[in-house]
């Protein structure tokens, strides 16, 4: 598949993040040196497990703020982004043909401006909220695609993606930035669970995608929908409070139902669970 619009993107922002898209530390949060960075070093301080979520957060509304002023930041800002969008475009073009998949792309990029420009900034796990709007986005961009496709009477991509539900999905996400704003799991937790549970990838597919031993993601997937689990076990028709789940927005019984749907673990006598 070409991406070349990606491709594009990301050339413009290695080229100018060193010189053009930098800014010094201690102006975004406390935990940053006191130093300059450039978006393309700050973009593996994100990506790093072992930076605070609320450095992330700090990072993306420093960031998006600079690009609605500005076309170079409107640049970098999607050069943060450039790893989750990879992964939504790669996805949601799957198995169409190069004139579909370009245009989902373009859709997509044009998508994540949008959001960059118009997203409350002081909602928390700001990245993981940005993700989660960008796939839906593709999930809606891809059926698109593949009615198109049918009418045409052509195209290789699996049918069955028109069966998912956006609202399910819609619910179940709501959830996991909840948990996540909360400190119930991480951005990286949530997206294990989201990526295996709503968009159905395997954990054996997962791990040769992503490099990580097939038992270790069992095992933060497991440890992760324990603990999402047991706080959305709080009394019916009441968002849960306190450490477990702080929900800074309501979440309808109907939405906890079908999370605890995602969120349940697996039974199983097995050692580990499931790939599923």
């Amino acid at each position: 598949m070409n991406l070349s619009l990606l491709r594009e993107i990301e050339s413009s922002f290695v080229e100018i993040a060193p010189t053009h898209l930098t800014l010094h530390g201690a102006h975004v949060h406390p935990w940053l040196e006191g130093r300059t960075y450039s978006l393309l070093e700050l973009r593996e301080v994100l990506l790093d497990r072992a930076t605070p979520n609320l450095v992330r957060d700090a990072l993306w509304r420093h960031t998006m703020r600079a690009a609605r002023r500005s076309q170079e930041r409107m640049v970098g800002a999607l050069g943060l982004a450039m790893p989750l969008l990879r992964g939504c475009v790669g996805r949601a073009c799957r198995g169409l043909d190069p004139d579909s998949a370009q245009c989902v792309e373009a859709e997509l990029v044009a998508f994540t401006i949008r959001q960059i420009r118009t997203a409350t900034l002081d909602h928390g796990a700001l990245g993981y909220y940005l993700l989660c709007r960008v796939r839906r986005a593709a999930l809606g961009e891809r059926k698109r695609a593949l009615a198109a496709a049918a009418q045409r009477g052509w195209g290789s991509a699996e049918a069955t993606d028109l069966e998912d539900d956006p609202e399910t999905t819609r619910s179940a996400e709501s959830v996991l930035q909840a948990a996540v704003r909360a400190g119930t799991v991480t951005a990286a937790e949530a997206e294990l669970i989201a990526r295996t549970r709503l968009e159905k990838v395997s954990l054996v597919a997962l791990s040769t995608e992503t490099g990580v031993a097939y038992k270790t993601l069992a095992k933060r997937r497991q440890r992760a929908e324990s603990r999402l689990a047991a706080a959305l076990s709080t009394a019916p028709g009441r968002a849960p409070s306190g450490p477990s789940l702080a929900v800074s927005a309501p979440v309808s019984p109907g939405d906890r139902h079908r999370a605890n749907e995602v969120a349940r673990p697996e039974a199983s006598k097995t050692p580990w669970p499931l790939a599923s």
